[in-house]
């Protein structure tokens, strides 16, 4: 008797190894969805905080550069910082919020937004910390930096808050 080995194989063998495939397919999936997801919340996080640095760098210079704070008063917190600059073609140089936008107007120059459209500022406050015999002229800045999230998707929420006091230099 002849008996031939039948090729090929079984059920259960099939089985095994579309479970294997199948099980192996889903952890790599899982692993590339996680990377993407993580370098586009990296994208987020690197959008918020590049405009923020930018946003500060430019407050502060205008602010060191400034003669005089006329608004907000000695002691109050508001929500636009007026100044008066040396430059005459500057005055008035205003920070103020414009809906989801921290906007800077120099005297007759048109408005300009400090940040990209990516991002969003909220929470935003100047303090006048100047000591009224004028001895010291300091502005505490405030503000929130929120990456714009219209799709709702985690991977793109990022917020974080910023403070910084600056003083005034030129006399």
């Amino acid at each position: 008797m002849n008996h031939k080995k039948p090729r090929g194989f079984t059920l259960i063998e099939v089985m095994i190894y579309v479970v294997l495939v199948s099980g192996i397919l889903i952890g790599a999936t899982s692993f590339a969805i996680s990377i993407i997801n993580n370098r586009t919340k990296s994208f987020a996080i690197q959008e918020v905080e590049q405009n923020s640095r930018f946003m500060l760098e430019k407050i502060t210079q205008v602010i060191r550069s400034a003669r005089k704070i006329t608004t907000p008063a000695i002691g109050v917190t508001d929500t636009t910082l007026v100044l008066e600059m040396s430059d005459g073609k500057k005055n008035p140089t205003i920070f103020a919020l414009d809906g989801s936008s921290l906007s800077m107007t120099q005297g007759a120059d048109p408005t300009l937004d400090l940040h990209s459209g990516n991002v969003e500022v909220s929470n935003l406050t100047f303090t006048n910390l100047s000591s009224p015999n004028d001895k010291t002229r300091n502005v505490f800045v405030s503000f929130t930096l929120s990456h714009r999230n219209p799709s709702g998707r985690q991977e793109w929420a990022f917020t974080d808050s910023f403070e910084m006091t600056i003083e005034l230099r030129d006399r």
